[in-house]
């Protein structure tokens, strides 16, 4: 480290030891009765202060508990008697800290007069309160309002009394402080120039060698908080010098810190941002139509990756497979397991002619692999027949779908335990004939759970309402673009809250 000067700190604080050593000398009687007096005026003045306080928190509990109490038998709210209750533990606890402050007879005097007010206020309120609670609610406010108030008021009166009696002797006191005061200032007038002197003296020699470095310091150092390639100029005694040196490393330290995170920000983002576009190329963009059946998905995370997912199967005979699902949880851990469950999905369809019998299957598996992680997948399978417009469907936990027909909705209540919640568990399906122009609607829970910037939920009402509002024989996609648009007006526009995804399957006429 680069030697700034050969002044130390020591050095400097000797010399103005040195005068203030002379001057203690001189001032040390002075000093002895200024400290008896500044102890006394201090315990004083704090046990003054301390009782004006006890007595104003007195006076505030007793009116937050008389509104507390009148509360009460206006509401019968049982939270309002805590409250009352509570109120009337810390007055008890004010009061008894009071007698243990007050010491002069005036003050105990009126101390007494408020715990007589409060006996009274006391009885008053036990039989209130008893009248109240053996069920004569009229009574029981007739009373307060005739004698429960005036108690109340007489106990104010008597707790003002309290506080004009605690001023006169605070004044009182106060005026025998002044006097001592002044014996003390008398005294000290004849050391002040002597005082002076050195005070100054010390002053410039601190200023120049010590204040003056420091203050560079801390305005240099507040500098670097907000632009960490700023630097301390060192300088001023050895040891303030080498404070300078120190920060100047600190900083350096920061600033290469800084930049290591900025890169390791920017490489997890661009990592994220591909492992998006991974997942969202696992995905169909487009689902592939028939003459029969028209489909449409819409899928939109709430964070860079999602833990929704959705799948298309191509079956025999005519039949095709579509599935959508929701993993627990958000972020990296749940877009991995989805796609481990959408990719199982599509290996072990072609296989299984019921959508249970997948469901089953892919249970057995799931539990294995996500017990662990303490994780589950909650999946919506169907089957649709080309051929027959029959719908089979098997849910395992996610929110049931809705079929539109005729201007009327209906949910296919078909449930069962997410996937992996439990090794041992059978699936069970519902199946419906689907007639021209109806729609199908699958969704995450996304949809229902989106919110708005109150906190609110779009909910299975608003849900159900959008449906309803879709026109009779419009397209896959247009009813999509519809429901989100609704979600989107209501939460306005705001960031979404879940991942979404949404799929229709309509009949064509």
């Amino acid at each position: 480290m680069k030697r700034i000067q050969i002044v130390r700190i020591g050095q400097v604080i000797g010399t103005g030891f040195g005068i203030i050593l002379c001057l203690a000398l001189l001032t040390g009687l002075l000093g002895r009765i200024a400290y008896d007096v500044s102890v006394w005026q201090r315990e004083t003045i704090k046990t003054r202060s301390t009782v004006d306080r006890l007595t104003l928190e007195l006076e505030l509990i007793s009116i937050r508990r008389t509104d507390a109490l009148r509360r009460y038998l206006d509401s019968a709210d049982v939270t309002l008697l805590a409250s009352y209750q509570t109120f009337q533990l810390a007055y008890a606890d004010i009061s008894t800290r009071l007698e243990d402050v007050i010491h002069t007879s005036e003050e105990l005097n009126a101390l007494d007069a408020v715990k007589q007010a409060e006996e009274t206020f006391s009885d008053k309120e036990r039989e209130i309160l008893h009248l109240y609670q053996d069920g004569f609610d009229e009574s029981a406010r007739f009373l307060w309002d005739t004698e429960g108030v005036k108690a109340q008021d007489e106990l104010l009166k008597a707790i003002e009394r309290l506080r004009l009696a605690q001023g006169n002797t605070s004044a009182a006191i106060l005026r025998q402080a002044e006097k001592q005061e002044g014996l003390v200032v008398k005294a000290v007038t004849i050391f002040v120039p002597l005082m002076l002197i050195g005070g100054m003296v010390i002053g410039y020699i601190i200023t120049k060698k010590i204040t003056n470095p420091l203050s560079e310091l801390i305005k240099h150092v507040n500098q670097i908080g907000t632009d960490l390639t700023r630097r301390v100029n060192p300088a001023g005694p050895k040891e303030i010098a080498f404070l300078g040196e120190t920060i100047n490393g600190m900083a350096q330290n920061l600033l290469t810190s800084r930049q290591s995170l900025q890169e390791y920000k920017d490489r997890l983002e661009q990592e994220l941002k591909l492992a998006s576009q991974i997942q969202a190329s696992f995905l169909p963009t487009q689902l592939p139509q028939s003459p029969r059946l028209e489909l449409a998905v819409y899928w939109q995370p709430a964070r860079e990756v999602a833990g929704d997912f959705y799948a298309y199967i191509e079956l025999d005979d005519g039949k095709r497979g579509i599935a959508i699902g929701d993993v627990s949880g958000k972020g990296a851990p749940a877009a991995m397991t989805g796609t481990l469950a959408e990719g199982l999905l599509e290996v072990y369809a072609p296989f299984h002619i019921r959508p249970e019998t997948l469901l089953d299957t892919l249970n057995k598996d799931l539990a294995t692999r996500l017990a662990p992680n303490h994780m589950n997948v909650a999946c919506c399978y169907a089957i649709l027949d080309d051929h027959s417009s029959l719908l089979t469907v098997a849910n395992a936990g996610l929110i049931y779908p809705y079929l539109r027909r005729n201007n009327h909705i209906e949910e296919l209540e078909i449930g069962g335990l997410p996937l992996g919640s439990t090794k041992d568990y059978q699936y069970q399906s519902i199946s419906v004939n689907l007639e021209p122009d109806d729609l199908v609607i699958f969704s995450s829970d996304g949809l229902v759970e989106a919110m708005n910037d109150q906190s609110e939920m779009f909910g299975f009402d608003r849900l159900q309402a959008e449906l309803l509002r879709l026109p009779s024989g419009i397209p896959a996609d247009a009813a999509i673009q519809q429901l989100v648009q609704g979600v989107m007006k209501f939460t306005n526009q705001s960031d979404l809250h879940d991942d979404l995804t949404i799929l229709v399957a309509r009949v064509r006429a």
